[in-house]
């Protein structure tokens, strides 16, 4: 079934600004991570707008919606490309910015993350899907700009490994499930749960919060086996 249109239930104003934060937050997210893979400006740019559209792709592409939001209205793209614009005139008047050490990257992350989960989460629900896949398309939309950003700059997908992320996504996307069927206002669901997505990621990154390893470390790593 091709879903030609939704109605968004978080209400058309919220709904652009999830979508504004989104694709500001990953393209300034995709700018850093080109600074830190020793790009160019022109990989940055492509960078940014990749990481910018590429989680709600995927989702439109799941859910039958064509042609994909971007090839309808080119303004996120614009968006993205003003953003990554702007972070490059950043990094060129302030070259002492250390990238490798800031935060700047993880909290830009959070942020299109919270943003990107609570709107494929909601299209999802208004596509007529059941909760649980809601749930799943909107982890999805969350992720998927930070992953194709990861493995494009060489590096392993933060949604793979250390502290908690896509279960961060996991959470907000439930709360706003909950949220919705106990008929609060949409924008105080929308909110509520894009605030708890980002506390449990930046939380998780300030205590180092983790799912278990599948293997558990060894406790005598090292130690040779006639001495264990």
């Amino acid at each position: 079934m091709v879903v030609q249109s939704v109605d968004v239930a978080v209400g058309s104003g919220a709904f652009t600004a999830l979508e504004v934060i989104g694709i500001v937050a990953c393209g300034v997210s995709g700018v850093i991570a080109a600074a830190r893979a020793r790009m160019d400006w022109l990989g940055a740019i492509v960078l940014a707008v990749v990481v910018a559209i590429g989680g709600g792709t995927l989702r439109d592409l799941l859910l039958g919606r064509l042609p994909v939001v971007w090839l309808e209205t080119y303004w996120p793209i614009l968006v993205a490309l003003l953003t990554s614009v702007v972070m490059i005139i950043v990094f060129r008047l302030w070259p002492h910015i250390d990238v490798e050490r800031s935060r700047a990257l993880v909290i830009a992350d959070a942020a299109g993350l919270s943003a990107f989960v609570v709107l494929g989460t909601d299209i999802g629900l208004q596509a007529g899907i059941a909760p649980v896949l809601a749930v799943m398309l909107g982890v999805l939309t969350g992720v998927g700009g930070g992953v194709i950003r990861d493995l494009l700059t060489g590096v392993r997908p933060m949604v793979l490994t250390g502290p908690v992320y896509a279960s961060a996504g996991v959470a907000g996307a439930v709360c706003f499930l909950a949220m919705s069927e106990l008929g609060l206002p949409p924008t105080l669901d929308t909110w509520t749960a894009v605030l708890v997505v980002f506390a449990v990621r930046m939380l998780a990154v300030r205590y180092n919060w983790s799912l278990p390893l599948v293997e558990p470390e060894r406790k005598n790593a090292g130690v040779p086996e006639g001495e264990q």
